[in-house]
């Protein structure tokens, strides 16, 4: 059949089933294409039928421009008829539109005007009214709004080619509602065939950002609308209606636009509530006409992201799936409370705890050079064996890990348990040739490794040696190759603090040893954070020892900096969660300054934070739902917490959000304004953040006048009494029998605070 022209070839679009995205025995879940329109989509229809009526109202004459307001669909129409029929055509469409609807627009030959995007298509409506009013001899306004044609074009045509071709089986139509011509005209015609078929229409929520919709509360709603005459009206998210349209694609092999995927989202939740019937949802255009737009972009990964040194971009260390390990150097046994440690562990335990919150598994280490110079001589010092030493100083650092509230899967691995490791690493660097011997002495041939000096971008050429390294002392055969095994001195062998190797008796480096805690304390390694003074040669060694000798490399590579004015983590002797919160206080890639009035702050802050949680925690009770004021500031306090931390460990960014939160609750429960299980929800969702950052002690907050044990409420009632009529002595027993029930009892100026023991 050859078409008089292009107009002819508008309609009769098919009907194809919907299989894989739902699927229910007695229900069928079909969509009508209607990109398959000459023009690409619904809108020719309409466009041809307000041609038409103009027409035949004598309206439009040569001397005349229609114009008209769009979001893009209707002006593609309109360009379309009026490039067959010879009318001039002004556009008035929002600079927001999709890039494609523009470009189709121009090869139509239409004139288009962008009005301000944040304005939506009531900008361009407002525009054109105005043009049309000013100057009704230039302009014919086609009114697609306030037009019965909208109406009509879905009246004589589309409606129809539904009910021919579910041969009058259908039960359910799903529109979505943008001038509301679609539904309006559907709705009028499917209800004289049958008052048994339902309706349904779709919108968006306020402030949407799906091309083409309209929210009729926030917009202009369309003189054609009738709300009452429809079945029902439900709302579409955006993020529910763009995955759907991905979801068409990937499933159906259908490439539908935005609102395609609001109209089968309401659809298939519809589909889902039925025992049997036909619905049928419209699918208004394309995808093509998106491709421009974040639509159908490859999703940002989500989850943590770090800064990777190496390659000087964020990276996904989760990405990968199956157990992340994360590592890095402890303290040195002869410094425990090195606070530059201890800041590094601590970053890496709140990234722990935050995607262990999250579902995956973690395990984190930190390597313990046990075997190294400083612990030998600190031993000797201390005229220890290096055994004994190595003990005590392990005591002293799993006495700070317990107190600043390390997460217990974090492990401190000592080289010394791991021997076999390090010397099974030394055999393979050796047997691959990347090692050699000298003087029994094993040394790491840097000119073997082609990528040395590639992870921090280092000019060998540039490097000025022997600074911090007597070169005599060492018989290598290139002053930049480094030390795996190292000769064991005459003290060392007199004391038997050796390991006996192929090569002799040696000691191992601190690389080699900080390379085989990694390996033994993890299954694997994805993370790497290093300390500032680690950077090159340091890491640099690292890489080359895990890479080549046990195919290893995390996935990324973060450096610390520093810690000023300080040098033991327990000299301010402050509590020592304040501490923990004082070095989680500012990013991990900017230095932290220690001063007595800095340190003090955060104290006062973490003092702060307690109170709160002890506030909250003695208003809990159990009855009733959380208002909305609450869930507000816990939605609030949940995101910037989740956002801070996966945005590589920016935890500055949240204090700011974590103390307004303390304000809110402290002042809520000042005003009244803050119910028992409100109080719950801010508690639990305090108690969350904390869980993550570790800095919440939980043995100081009281337990809820609520839930206190009948016997301990009675005995605290005769004590107040007692205290009332000044009998202290009587007091204090009773305060010594609450304490024989296992509970603590605090005056506080607001009243009585129990506490379990």
């Amino acid at each position: 059949m050859i078409h008089h022209n292009i107009l002819a070839a508008v309609g009769s679009t098919p009907l194809i089933a919907i299989n894989r995205i739902f699927s229910k025995p007695g229900v069928t879940l079909a969509v009508k294409l209607e990109s398959r329109n000459p023009g690409g989509s619904i809108k020719d229809r309409v466009a041809l039928a307000m041609i038409e009526a103009a027409e035949a109202q004598g309206l439009l004459t040569p001397d005349k421009t229609i114009i008209e307001a769009t979001s893009g669909n209707t002006g593609i129409g309109l360009a379309m008829v009026c490039a067959v029929k010879g009318y001039k055509l002004r556009l008035l469409m929002p600079a927001s539109a999709s890039e494609e609807r523009k470009r189709i627009m121009r090869a139509y030959g239409a004139d288009i005007v962008l009005t301000p995007g944040h304005c939506g298509t009531d900008g361009a409506i407002e525009e054109a009214y105005r043009l049309a009013r000013e100057e009704p001899d230039a302009y014919v306004l086609m009114d697609q709004f306030n037009n019965p044609a909208s109406i009509e074009a879905h009246y004589r045509s589309t409606a129809v080619e539904l009910w021919e071709a579910t041969q009058g089986r259908l039960t359910h139509v799903v529109a979505t509602l943008g001038t509301s011509g679609t539904a309006m005209g559907l709705v009028k015609r499917l209800k004289e065939y049958s008052s048994a078929v339902t309706v349904v229409a779709v919108e968006p929520h306020p402030g949407h950002k799906i091309q083409g919709l309209k929210n009729m509360r926030e917009s202009y709603p369309p003189g054609i609308y009738n709300k009452r005459a429809l079945d029902a009206v439900v709302a579409i998210d955006d993020e529910t209606a763009f995955e759907m349209c991905r979801r068409l694609a990937r499933e159906e092999g259908v490439f539908a636009g935005m609102s395609s995927g609001a109209a089968l989202a309401a659809a298939v939740s519809l589909a889902e509530t039925l025992d049997s019937g036909l619905v049928v949802a419209i699918l208004p255009d394309s995808g093509e006409r998106y491709l421009s737009t974040s639509l159908f972009a490859q999703p940002p990964k989500r989850g943590v992201a770090v800064m990777d040194v190496a390659s000087g971009e964020k990276i996904h260390p989760a990405a990968a799936g199956g157990v992340i390990g994360l590592f890095t150097v402890g303290p040195s046994l002869d410094q425990p409370g090195d606070p530059e440690a201890w800041r590094r562990i601590l970053m890496l335990d709140v990234l722990g705890r935050h995607l262990d919150l999250h579902g995956a598994q973690v395990k984190l280490a930190a390597g313990l050079a046990d075997l190294d110079d400083r612990t030998m001589n600190a031993a000797h010092a201390g005229k220890l064996s290096q055994k004994d030493y190595s003990a005590r100083a392990r005591g002293q650092i799993d006495e700070l890990a317990r107190a600043l509230g390390l997460s217990p899967n974090f492990s401190f691995v000592p080289a010394s348990r791991g021997a076999d490791r390090l010397l099974g690493l030394a055999d393979t660097l050796t047997r691959k040739g990347f090692a050699y011997e000298r003087l029994r002495s094993l040394y790491f041939d840097v000119a073997r490794d082609k990528r040395y000096g590639e992870l921090l971008h280092t000019d060998l050429s540039k490097l000025s040696l022997g600074k911090t390294v007597d070169l005599e002392a060492y018989d290598k055969d290139n002053p930049k190759d480094f030390t795996l095994l190292k000769r064991a001195s005459l003290q060392d062998l007199k004391k038997g603090e050796v390991l006996q190797t192929a090569w002799g008796n040696v000691r191992p480096s601190w690389f080699l040893q900080m390379a085989a805690t990694a390996l033994d304390g993890l299954p694997r390694l994805s993370v790497f954070m290093a300390g500032e003074a680690h950077s090159f040669p340091h890491m640099e060694n690292l890489r080359a020892i895990w890479t080549l000798g046990a195919s290893v490399s995390p996935a990324a590579w973060m450096v610390c900096r520093g810690v000023t004015g300080l040098t033991d983590i327990a000299a301010p002797g402050l509590p020592f969660l304040a501490l923990r919160l004082w070095l989680l206080s500012c990013s991990y890639r900017k230095p932290l300054q220690y001063s007595p009035a800095g340190l003090a702050m955060w104290l006062k802050n973490w003092r702060k934070l307690q109170e709160t949680a002890a506030l909250l925690s003695e208003a809990v009770s159990s009855k009733g739902k959380a208002g909305p004021e609450a869930q507000r500031e816990n939605a609030k306090l949940a995101q910037a917490l989740a956002e801070a931390v996966e945005d590589d460990l920016s935890l500055s960014r949240f204090w700011p959000v974590l103390f307004d939160f303390c304000r809110a609750a402290n002042t809520m429960l000042s005003l009244g304004r803050l119910d028992g299980a409100s109080a719950a929800s801010m508690l639990v969702a305090l108690r969350q953040a904390g869980a993550v950052l570790g800095v919440l002690d939980e043995t100081m907050l009281p337990v809820a006048a609520a839930a206190w044990p009948e016997a301990v409420a009675r005995l605290a009632g005769e004590r107040a009494k007692a205290r009332q009529n000044q009998d202290f002595i009587r007091a204090d027993a009773i305060r010594e029998e609450i304490a024989a029930l296992g509970f603590r009892l605090e005056d506080t100026a607001q009243g009585a605070r129990l506490f379990r023991v």
